[in-house]
């Protein structure tokens, strides 16, 4: 089986939490993983919730040593996923980490991280197609993710001369309005964006960052009361938040 197909089994975005779990983004029609390893996975900070979404698009079809046409994919499935930083796990949408061919699913990582450290995340999986009529699966390993914890947002400043760093909104739950604090290595274009439950995105703004600290006040006023998340882009890297929006 291709090395390619091994690679697309799980992916992970910025996504959407309710209750424990994801919403799968159905506007993903590429396979693949999101955010790809390149982008990775957001920083987090001790004591301070995180939250992040890998959002996984499972071929229909793949191509097998030996085969002259494509063969269907039953499914990719999450065996095990260790390395976790102390404080966080993980949960799939299917609830069985069990992606089926052709389909979109998600992994969200959450809790509130307990030591500070850089923690490799190790993915175990079975990919399962189905050649004339019988299933073949492969149990493959994949580790090329971290989540990188600091013990502060103050250390993270000082050890990186302010690398891009995004907080967590605050109030949240918000009524009217909102603060993010967020930080830039050099003075820059910065790509806003937010999310509602089914993926759809509900604002965009794009705001022109100073070097260092910077802080946002966001109107809520106009979005509907719900859970979202928000997104900054900056120099090709993204860091998502959840945001919750409550009119009580």
């Amino acid at each position: 089986m291709k090395k390619s197909l091994l690679l697309i089994c799980l992916i992970f975005t910025s996504a959407f939490v309710v209750n424990a779990q994801c919403v799968p983004n159905t506007t993903i029609t590429q396979p693949g993983i999101y955010p790809d390893s390149a982008t990775g996975l957001a920083p987090g900070v001790v004591g301070m919730a995180y939250t992040q979404v890998m959002q996984v698009r499972v071929p229909a079809d793949t191509t097998v040593l030996g085969f002259p046409f494509p063969v269907p994919v039953t499914s990719i499935a999450l065996n095990s996923f260790s390395g976790l930083p102390p404080g966080l796990t993980y949960a799939c949408t299917p609830s069985n980490c069990v992606f089926p061919g052709g389909t979109n699913g998600c992994v969200l990582i959450s809790g509130t991280p307990t030591v500070a450290g850089n923690y490799l995340i190790t993915a175990v999986i079975t990919s399962t197609v189905s050649v004339f009529g019988a299933p073949v699966s492969q149990v493959d390993t994949l580790s090329y993710y971290s989540i990188d914890v600091t013990g502060s947002a103050t250390s993270i400043y000082e050890s990186t001369g302010f690398g891009f760093y995004m907080n967590q909104n605050s109030p949240n739950p918000c009524n009217e309005f909102t603060d993010i604090h967020y930080a830039v290595p050099a003075a820059g274009e910065i790509d806003f964006r937010l999310f509602n439950l089914i993926g759809k995105e509900v604002y965009r703004s794009l705001l022109n960052a100073t070097q260092g600290e910077n802080d946002l006040r966001f109107d809520t006023r106009d979005l509907a009361p719900g859970v979202y998340m928000y997104t900054m882009i900056y120099n090709g890297e993204t860091l998502t938040k959840r945001m919750v929006i409550s009119r009580k």
